[in-house]
């Protein structure tokens, strides 16, 4: 009689696993492969614009990340809120930086819905055009699976 509880227990234990290990896989390789279309979609737009492609820049992305997730996990408010800080980290990664930007969104969107908000509002239109060689993307999900995006531009020598 207690065969079939004890799989039931084992198959809800497995079931649990599987789940934690695709939630994992979303925060990791995923959003690295989205941050990549942001970048595919940023870089056509720029490409129509006549504009140089950016190049997705380590550094930039890791102060994008941790952006994101301070939004995502309500340790900051939504919005730019410690971009002169970012801007710091960045002149002291590169030395001499001669602009930087920043874009964010959150919702439930693709990266073509994102970038194409970007690209509706004039403040972040501007980002986009900006006079820009390097941009990092950073990406978080809150616990009800809002993403919370940064686009952080960087102008290097």
């Amino acid at each position: 009689m207690m065969r079939p509880f004890r799989y039931l227990i084992i198959l809800t234990i497995l079931g649990f696993g599987i789940a934690f290990s695709a939630a994992a896989q979303r925060t990791s390789g995923s959003r690295n492969q989205f941050a990549r279309e942001i970048l595919k979609y940023t870089n056509q737009y720029r490409h129509r614009q006549g504009l140089p492609a950016l190049v997705l820049d380590p550094t930039a992305s890791r102060l994008a990340q941790q952006h994101s997730r301070d939004m995502a996990n309500g340790n900051s408010g939504f919005g730019h809120g410690g971009f002169q800080q970012r801007t710091n980290q960045l002149r002291a990664a590169y030395g001499r930086t001669i602009a930087t930007g920043e874009n964010v969104a959150y919702g439930q969107l693709s990266a073509k819905e994102v970038v194409n908000i970007w690209i509706n509002s004039a403040p972040h239109r501007k980002n986009l055009r900006g006079n820009f060689n390097k941009v990092g993307i950073g990406i978080a999900y809150n616990q009800q699976g809002i993403a919370f995006f940064t686009q952080l531009f960087v102008r290097t020598n």
